[in-house]
């Protein structure tokens, strides 16, 4: 697996913690094909993408309340394709196939080693993924489970699953509500389903007293 394509890497480390920024930085910086690390809080993730275009971004999951990393990276990456490598804690976040291809590349657990930080950077550098055998295997088995829908669909699906109203979908997409609406018809026609709670249902396995 070659990193030569981005020998010059910028990454930038988005955490609130000092403490947990400087010690992603120092495992960072050991990597020779490391050439620039800018730091971020949660909060200023957007702009500083928006303002430094890195190449990929170590993101600190350690608070995160457990919601699905796409209405994380979605609204943050803007316009750019930003990879992303989650750092943190495996309960405490949510990997679906919609955060992979909102730009999620890897997911490394807080105990990680500096070799697995390097296997991590150097394969989302590289164009592919890395995760843990439990998540990938997870998500092998999520995407089969709704093969008729398509990627988008699946999205959609997975934000719906989340709570999340057509306008949150929309703006978590990059989409518009509209568009978020023919998406709903389509999902709920493709599960056999009549309502958005049906689908959410079967999207986590349930069924509703009414089926």
């Amino acid at each position: 697996m070659s990193t030569q394509r981005h020998a010059h890497a910028h990454v930038l480390v988005a955490d609130d913690s000092p403490t947990r920024t400087l010690g992603l930085i120092q495992i960072v910086q050991r990597f020779s094909y490391v050439k620039a690390i800018s730091t971020c809080t949660f909060d200023g993730l957007a702009e500083a993408v928006a303002r430094a275009a890195p190449d990929l971004v170590l993101l600190s999951t350690a608070d995160s309340p457990g919601e699905d990393l796409t209405t994380v990276l979605r609204p943050r990456a803007g316009d750019h394709e930003v990879r992303f490598i989650s750092v943190g804690h495996p309960a405490r976040i949510r990997v679906t196939p919609s955060s992979v291809s909102a730009g999620l590349h890897g997911f490394l657990p807080d105990t990680a080693t500096p070799e697995d930080f390097n296997r991590a950077l150097a394969a989302a550098l590289a164009g592919f993924t890395y995760f843990p055998r439990d998540m990938t295997e997870e998500l092998t088995e999520y995407r089969g489970r709704f093969p008729q829908l398509t990627p988008r669909e699946q999205q959609v699906l997975d934000l719906l699953s989340d709570g999340m109203s057509n306008h949150r979908i929309a703006s978590s997409l990059g989409i518009k509500e509209a568009t978020v609406k023919m998406y709903v018809t389509h999902v709920l026609a493709k599960l056999n389903v009549e309502s958005r709670l049906q689908a959410c249902l079967k999207a986590r396995g349930l069924t509703s007293a009414a089926a």
